[in-house]
């Protein structure tokens, strides 16, 4: 299951009597819930497509090897309408997931029960096409971007591709070369040197932690379906090939952590608890059902031996990796603990939460040897750079922030956000920072000098990079939608 996209105008030419075509009305129905599964790239993944592509006319009327799925003007004898229409849970499509509303069952029985017609391809060659084919998911707002190209007047580039989905994690290959991007239903690798993705994966649900191995070959997903289930995957990185699923959690995945030696990960969720899995088997390892409610964040001591996590139950706690018994609660803090991060040598870490504060703590302390202020929202999200000597923040006051990761002290506030942020990440070692939130951009810093290098964009249609001195790449069917306020032109 997809992103959620909005499509009321492909709904509603077809629900206005016009003839649907497969092109015009039924790919984009399917795109939205089903094509992440049935698409053309997994079909020789069974266990995922059923042998079923629904991507393509072609592969619709092929159906899979053994049967078709539609049956040309008899709706109601074709596999496909009943797949989407059975009240089994086991046997209605979309697995996991709200069933397809009424209205776009109908503009598929229709167009079954029509002959098929496939219809003309969208196209997306003129500004006034691609913002009609835009706007029926959800491109309905401009999306600003302040540049200052060299020698000019500074400009905002304008394009009407908004509002974004926010996105909720981030995570950056630990040789800095790919940002790893996840919102609603996806997570897009981003090459840094190119300025360009460089793969899209599709998973089912938010996504809300992303975590690559030390090698950079492989990337862990965690995401899912609130109060229905929880999703673990590991790709294959840049090819985004799943290698492994871990089945277990049954509600949304919100935290990752890897082992240093990349044998083992850790889960953790809405469920309220912490899973531990082999990653060399793929057999589970073990669930610690410590916390009483949603668990936010988990990480390994750097001797992986021992595992911390935060959760909505005001508390973090630290328990034994390997007879998951706990060892000590840490309950400081008097609301909800959303981040936490663990200094690389062990001796300390970092907490945060609905109490924007950042608790400093000794792993054996009863209390926390430091407070630090400075924000005044939310803390979302904590990370500590490689060697330990930056943290970095992001929080619902709208700001990224850069610390001393020995001292605590602020070094700066990264020039940029104007919405809550959700997410943030540091390269290992410390000199790229990137966050992102709810306005759905990614933006990207040399740490350092605090000076942005790129802002990203993604969307359902296409995506779009652009350097603060306007240095811009984009998709075919993003370009012409980008206009440039204050007389510029645009690169």
């Amino acid at each position: 299951m997809g992103p959620l996209f909005v499509i009321p105008l492909v709904i509603a030419t077809a629900a206005q009597g016009g003839a649907p075509t497969y092109e015009q009305d039924i790919k984009p129905i399917l795109a939205r819930k089903c094509i992440v599964c049935h698409s053309s790239r997994k079909i020789d993944k069974i266990d995922v497509s059923g042998g079923l592509a629904l991507d393509t006319y072609e592969a619709v009327l092929r159906g899979t090897k053994d049967h078709s799925v539609v049956a040309a003007n008899k709706a109601s004898e074709s596999e496909l309408v009943r797949r989407l229409t059975s009240t089994e849970d086991d046997r209605r499509m979309p697995q996991l997931d709200e069933p397809l509303g009424e209205a776009q069952r109908d503009i598929i029985r229709r167009w079954i029960d029509g002959g098929m017609p496939r219809g003309g391809r969208v196209e997306t060659a003129n500004p006034a096409m691609a913002a009609k084919r835009l706007e029926g998911r959800g491109g309905s707002l401009d999306v600003s971007i302040p540049v200052a190209p060299a020698g000019k007047t500074p400009d905002v580039m304008l394009i009407r591709i908004g509002p974004l989905p926010a996105v909720s994690a981030l995570a950056i290959r630990p040789d800095g070369g790919l940002l790893a991007v996840g919102t609603d239903g996806r997570v897009v690798l981003w090459d840094l040197r190119d300025r360009r993705p460089a793969a899209t994966i599709e998973v089912p649900g938010p996504v809300h932690a992303l975590v690559f191995t030390r090698d950079g070959r492989r990337i862990v997903v965690g995401s899912g379906l609130p109060a229905r289930s929880g999703s673990v995957r590991v790709y294959s990185v840049p090819d985004a090939t799943l290698l492994q699923d871990f089945l277990g959690h049954t509600d949304s995945v919100y935290a990752l952590a890897l082992r240093k030696d990349g044998a083992q990960l850790a889960s953790a969720g809405f469920d309220a608890t912490v899973r531990l899995w082999n990653l060399t088997d793929g057999r589970p390892v073990g669930v610690y059902t410590g916390h009483s409610d949603f668990v936010y964040e988990v990480v390994y001591s750097p001797d992986g031996k021992t595992v911390l996590s935060a959760s909505k139950d005001r508390s973090l706690k630290r328990f034994d990796g390997a007879t998951l018994k706990g060892i000590r609660t840490y309950s400081d803090h008097e609301s909800d603990v959303l981040s936490l991060a663990l200094k690389p040598d062990g001796t300390a870490f970092v907490s945060a939460g609905e109490e924007p504060q950042l608790r400093w703590w000794k792993p054996d302390a009863e209390k926390p040897h430091r407070r630090i202020s400075g924000h005044s929202g939310p803390v979302f999200s904590l990370a500590f750079s490689g060697d330990g000597k930056t943290l970095i923040s992001a929080s619902g006051d709208k700001t990224i922030r850069v610390w001393d990761g020995t001292t605590g002290a602020l070094r700066r506030s990264l020039a940029g956000p104007t919405e809550w942020q959700y997410a943030c990440a540091l390269s290992f070692d410390g000199a790229i920072a990137a966050g992102s939130g709810w306005d759905g951009l990614v933006r990207v810093w040399d740490t350092e000098s605090g000076k942005c290098r790129v802002t990203l964009a993604q969307t359902a249609a296409g995506w779009l990079s652009v350097t603060p001195s306007a240095e811009l790449a984009a998709s075919a069917d993003l370009r012409p939608l980008i206009r440039w306020k204050s007389g510029g032109s645009a690169p």
